[in-house]
This record gives C-alpha cells, sequence and structure tokens, in this order.
C-alpha cells in the first residue's frame, strides 16, 4: 500500500465559490473512500518552509504572494505582474500558508521515499505543475513538484518526473529545462487547442537537459486504446534509458 499524505489545511487552497479548483473534490473523496469501507488514515505533513519555497521561486515573487496573501489586500496592476488577481488565480487571505502546506505534503512525500522509508506514497493535494519561478498560472500558486524535485537533486538522485494531466506540465518543464538530473514526461491534449499552449514534441530541453523532455500531445478526444498505444510506445524506453533514481 501507499503512504498517503493529506492535511485538513488543503482545504485552504480556496479561490472562492465559483472557481473550479474547489478542495472539495477532495473532502469528497475522503467521504467516498469511508463509505466504500477503506478510511484514509493519512500522514498530517508541515508547511514547507519560505527556505524549501525559494528553492524554486524567485525571492520578489515570493515576496509577493506573502504581501497579497494579507487580509485586505487588493489585486491591481502589480498582482497581475505576477499572475496574481486574475480569474484563474484570484487573491485570498491567507494564500502564501494554504499553498505551503501543498508543498509540504508533496516534499513530505519524496522525503520518505527518498529515506527509505516508504516506497511509493499518495499526495492528496498538490500537483501544482503550472507555477513558474516568477509567476503563478493555472490555479497554482507554488510549484510544490518542482521544489520536491529540487530537494531530490540536492540529494544527488536522478529525477523522473511523469505527468499525464489533460494539460501539459509546462511549469515543471519549464523549472528543470537545462537539468541533466531530471527527466520529464508529459502526456497531454496538444497545446494547439489547449492551454497553456505550449508541449510540442520539439521541446527538448536544452544545455545538460537536452534530450531528457519528452511530450506527447494527443488530439482532443483521444481514447483510452490510442492513449495506452502512446504511454506504452514513449514511457517504459525512456525511463529504461534514462534510469532514474526515484520516479
Amino acid at each position: 500500500m501507499a503512504a498517503v499524505i493529506h492535511h485538513p489545511a488543503y482545504g485552504r487552497y480556496d479561490f472562492g465559490e465559483s472557481h473550479p479548483f474547489t478542495p472539495a473534490r477532495l473532502e469528497i473523496l475522503m467521504d467516498l473512500m469511508t463509505e466504500l469501507g477503506r478510511p484514509v488514515r493519512a500522514v498530517r505533513p508541515s508547511p514547507a518552509s519560505r527556505e524549501e519555497v525559494l528553492l524554486v521561486h524567485d525571492e520578489a515573487y515570493v515576496s509577493a504572494v506573502e504581501r497579497l496573501s494579507a487580509p485586505g489586500a487588493l489585486a491591481g496592476e502589480d498582482s497581475l505582474a505576477w499572475g496574481l488577481g486574475t480569474p484563474d488565480n484570484p487573491i485570498f487571505e491567507g494564500m502564501d500558508e494554504a499553498a505551503r502546506f501543498l508543498v509540504g505534503g508533496t516534499l513530505a512525500g519524496a522525503r520518505a521515499i527518498a529515506e527509505g522509508r516508504e516506497a511509493r506514497v499518495l499526495q492528496l493535494g498538490g500537483g501544482l505543475h503550472h507555477a513558474h519561478r516568477r509567476k503563478a498560472s493555472g490555479f497554482c500558486l507554488y510549484n510544490d513538484l518542482g521544489v520536491a524535485i529540487r530537494d531530490l537533486t540536492n540529494r544527488g538522485l536522478y529525477v523522473a518526473y511523469l505527468d499525464i494531466d489533460l494539460h501539459h506540465g509546462d511549469g515543471v518543464q519549464a523549472l528543470f529545462y537545462n537539468d541533466d538530473k531530471v527527466m520529464t514526461i508529459s502526456l497531454h491534449e496538444s497545446g494547439q487547442y489547449l492551454f497553456p499552449g505550449s508541449g510540442d514534441i520539439h521541446e527538448l530541453g536544452e544545455a545538460g537537459g537536452r534530450g531528457l523532455k519528452v511530450n506527447v500531445p494527443l488530439e482532443p478526444f483521444t481514447e483510452g486504446s490510442g492513449y495506452l498505444e502512446a504511454f506504452e510506445e514513449v514511457v517504459p524506453q525512456a525511463l529504461a534509458w534514462f534510469k532514474p533514481g526515484i520516479l
């Protein structure tokens, strides 16, 4: 069994009632598991520290998130420069700490595997793969995945990141585009049709990371059999060649 990571504080990552990225989906999942007789007994992580967030995010950006997390903070031209205060990423009170809890959960899972305490983990939060070094994007404030990957490479590990979300994992790819210790693989609907408009097969990485950024853009309405065929043709071979220490 995979260790499950969750904290009630994940519910604070809430852009508002009308926003599609609602924490209610996690509550529904927990209730469903209980009804199925498999209640989740989760490990409760601590929030990531400011220093841990700065592993992949710029100081000025983190300071902007902190400032706009204060009670009564208002979005404006300054916030828009950081991707904050948009329909996708409206500001809300306490968003810095809420996002750091999600980062902390992903870090806790990565470290449990790296230190041999777990073979695999399921983190019921995070996955904020669109956040960039200096900008929020696509419901994502801090890139929890990027922070965890950087923590792992700092330990000397080679990391493979596999993204099977409908949208291209652009933020993670950008953070490690030059990195020879990180392979990113993303299967997604083509950016020709869907946000964030990236993830072309020609996005291969640069410098030491050249050839380690793998994208499989798929046509809209790709069915299960076609998806699995693309997955099986690409992913096992890429991982076998790269031989990561952790996935």
